[in-house]
């Protein structure tokens, strides 16, 4: 799988953890090379729930939910991977895109 594909799940994983049934955004790579940066383009209403969704998992994402396109930088791009990858809190079952990432 590649990275964007593998951010792009993440990001899905994160949102439907907060509760967006179907998340609504767009990824496009943006630089040459494999683990460079990203643009995250989402659509309102549902975009400031999933920028917040991951603006919890991650300390390095951008806390302006006000925008429907965030630059995603090599470092975050990791961080929100990671964060995706991690265990439901107890108690919560996770989605069938979880189970895959």
């Amino acid at each position: 799988m590649d990275r964007r594909a593998l951010l792009e799940q993440s990001i899905m994983a994160l949102a439907q953890r907060a509760g967006v049934e179907r998340p609504v955004f767009h990824v496009i790579s943006v630089s040459q090379d494999s683990a460079g940066i990203f643009l995250m383009q989402t659509c309102w209403p549902d975009g400031q729930s999933i920028c917040e969704a991951i603006a919890r998992a991650v300390d390095a994402f951008p806390k302006d939910h006000y925008t429907t396109c965030v630059a995603l930088l090599p470092d975050v791009v990791d961080q929100i991977i990671r964060a995706a990858r991690q265990k439901q809190p107890s108690g919560q079952a996770p989605t069938a895109t979880e189970q895959r990432v």
